[in-house]
């Protein structure tokens, strides 16, 4: 018997049989929904204002989702059937208060891409109506809060929709970008360092859902295969945002890169600018929807004692007074958001791999987990670290990523390092068992 609810009555307990229902096909809608918006098409836009021509733009776009989707839909799949969300899940990897770190970044991580939405959402339906930017952000922010409050079969549903109405206002988007192509002047081509920074900012952007990935499936049967949940979680996220951040990518080379979001758009369509700015805040609400369900998923993994729906509302809350006061700042900071975001989810994915391969994730040691696994913490430490001499930021850049033209490969280094430290680290662990279990 399966059963859906208008209120998402749990939280992040355990979700049993009765409730189990759903398709893996609904992933699908859902990510590639989530990646319809503004945050994506800016990726593309980053390549021409980095000095990439258009070609080498397009190859960075496939390139970089074709990592971050495939990474996030192996991650996706470690949660199926499991009937629990992907940081309480990993719960069986690091302990229940080892996982307090990466619970926290990630509570972080989906606020802090929540207030990016939501400034850029409030900016549109501001000019669309005419209205105060604050008046804007608050509308915006209020619907969002709506969708976190209600939960996950009413996102789901939202996310559905959406597909065919932001598949509408993309299509026209495509199409005056399409006839912009005559207006493009010719360009050379950019620094190997530049390409690689590109790629990075790409399959950051992707890459980051991946501790939401089972967050979305959780209610799925247990008998869901697993293969239909990573392809559908796949083609999804791959989908969505290449075609978004080709978009992006025409309009950085025509050269509106320095303009605001709502800006380019407004010079892109022309007389379809309020089809073009309905588009944005739709955009904003899809992927606001996700980024405030799983914040609030986050931060109960903290072992914070809040409801879920009151710890929607707060955050929701919290997150349209950053939107509101960083909005000026957006732009500036966009491209080191998104590069950051990376460097602690890269080395998370790499440690959930490894233990996905070894049979450690699963529900039972989640759900019984107490203290801290310290191979876990300490590999997932040495990932972080691990990644400072490869960043590549206006804040900070290591000493490798200066040899490499400014080049991020934090990223991929970040994945290596975590996944080998947490393998060796367990091996050592495991032979410190095995000696005491012999004396």
């Amino acid at each position: 018997m399966t059963q859906k609810e208008l209120i998402e009555p749990l939280g992040i307990e355990w979700v049993p049989p009765g409730k189990r229902h759903g398709k893996p096909s609904q992933l699908f809608f859902l990510w590639f929904s989530a990646n319809l918006g503004m945050p994506a098409w800016l990726v593309g836009v980053l390549g021409p204002v980095l000095g990439l021509n258009l070609i080498q733009t397009i190859i960075a776009i496939i390139l970089g989702n074709l990592i971050a989707s495939l990474l996030v839909g192996l991650t996706a799949k470690t949660g199926s059937g499991q009937g629990l969300a992907q940081l309480p899940l990993s719960r069986s990897i690091f302990g229940r208060r080892g996982n307090y770190l990466p619970a926290f970044l990630n509570t972080l991580s989906a606020i802090g891409w929540y207030t990016v939405n939501t400034a850029v959402g409030g900016e549109a339906l501001a000019r669309l109506f005419d209205w105060p930017l604050g008046l804007g952000l608050l509308v915006v922010a209020a619907g969002q809060m709506v969708l976190g409050y209600l939960g996950y079969d009413v996102i789901h549903r939202f996310e559905h929709v959406m597909v065919y109405v932001q598949g509408l206002l993309f299509v026209l988007m495509s199409y005056e970008a399409i006839h912009q192509f005559s207006s493009l002047a010719p360009s050379h081509a950019g620094s190997y360092g530049m390409f690689l920074l590109e790629m990075a900012a790409v399959a950051s952007y992707s890459f980051s859902w991946s501790p939401y990935a089972s967050d979305y499936g959780r209610y799925l049967p247990e008998n869901t295969p697993p293969r239909h949940v990573f392809w559908s979680t796949f083609w999804g996220t791959f989908a969505g945002s290449v075609w978004v951040e080709l978009v992006g990518g025409v309009v950085g080379a025509l050269g509106w890169g320095n303009l605001s979001p709502v800006a380019m758009v407004q010079h892109l369509m022309g007389t379809l600018t309020d089809f073009a700015l309905v588009a944005i805040v739709f955009g904003t609400v899809t992927a606001d929807a996700v980024n405030g369900y799983t914040a609030t998923l986050s931060l109960l993994t903290l072992d914070i004692p809040l409801h879920r729906t009151y710890a929607a509302i707060f955050l929701g809350i919290l997150g349209w007074i950053m939107a509101w006061v960083a909005n000026a700042h957006f732009l500036a900071n966009y491209e080191n958001f998104l590069l950051l975001l990376s460097y602690w989810v890269a080395p998370w994915v790499g440690i959930v791999l490894v233990a996905a391969a070894r049979g450690i994730i699963n529900k039972d040691r989640a759900l019984q987990a107490s203290g801290v696994n310290s191979a876990a913490l300490l590999a997932f430490i040495i990932g972080i670290l691990s990644v400072i001499p490869f960043m590549s930021t206006t804040w900070f850049e290591g000493p490798v990523a200066k040899m490499l033209d400014n080049g991020d490969t934090g990223y991929y280094v970040g994945i290596i390092v975590g996944s080998l430290a947490y393998h060796l680290l367990l091996q050592r662990q495991r032979q410190k068992s095995s000696a005491r279990q012999a004396s």
